[in-house]
């Protein structure tokens, strides 16, 4: 089982990237695949089993149990979470962590509103009050900066997932 949610975890991470790189050259991906967002449901396939295998770590136990200074040291917990993760994959989930923070900040700063179609108008939106009315190029912009936001996560949530449930045998090298 463990070796299909890796499976499922690198599916779902590869795909969250081509969305984003698509999403980064202002391809409204939602357009031609409005099912895509499946992929948020995917997080919780690969999540919840993640979560139960890192809570039965009896390493991470302690390290929980362990001094306040102790666990102040980042480095420690990554060595405790991806001890048996090959170091290649552990850099990308981190990696990809990281951006996706870099990345919903930069999300949450361009994106004033919601794209929709109201009335067959495209428009922009906030919280019901309208923006703007859009072009249909405008709006597919705005949606590809929206997959953009959504796709970051994606790329953390399943990388994170995918290293974590790596199918370690104790009989490979893990460096």
């Amino acid at each position: 089982m463990k070796n299909f949610l890796f499976y499922f975890a690198v599916t779902g991470w590869t795909t969250g990237l081509i969305v984003h790189l698509l999403s980064i050259a202002e391809f409204d991906v939602t357009y031609k695949f409005p099912y895509i967002w499946i992929l948020h449901v995917g997080i919780f396939v690969v999540w919840i089993p993640t979560v139960l295998n890192l809570m039965k770590n009896k390493e991470l136990k302690e390290y929980q149990q362990s001094g306040i200074l102790n666990r102040m040291n980042p480095i420690g917990l990554f060595r405790i979470i991806f001890k048996n993760t090959p170091s290649w994959l552990t850099v990308i989930a981190l990696g990809g962590f990281i951006y996706a923070m870099i990345n919903f900040m930069l999300f949450m700063t361009s994106q004033v509103g919601d794209p929709d179609i109201k009335n067959g108008q495209y428009i922009l939106h906030n919280h019901g009050q309208l923006i703007k009315i859009l072009t249909e190029q405008e709006f597919h912009h705005y949606k590809a900066n929206e997959i953009r936001g959504f796709s970051g996560h994606w790329i953390a949530f399943y990388g994170v997932a995918a290293a974590v449930l790596f199918p370690y045998n104790s009989q490979i090298n893990n460096d």
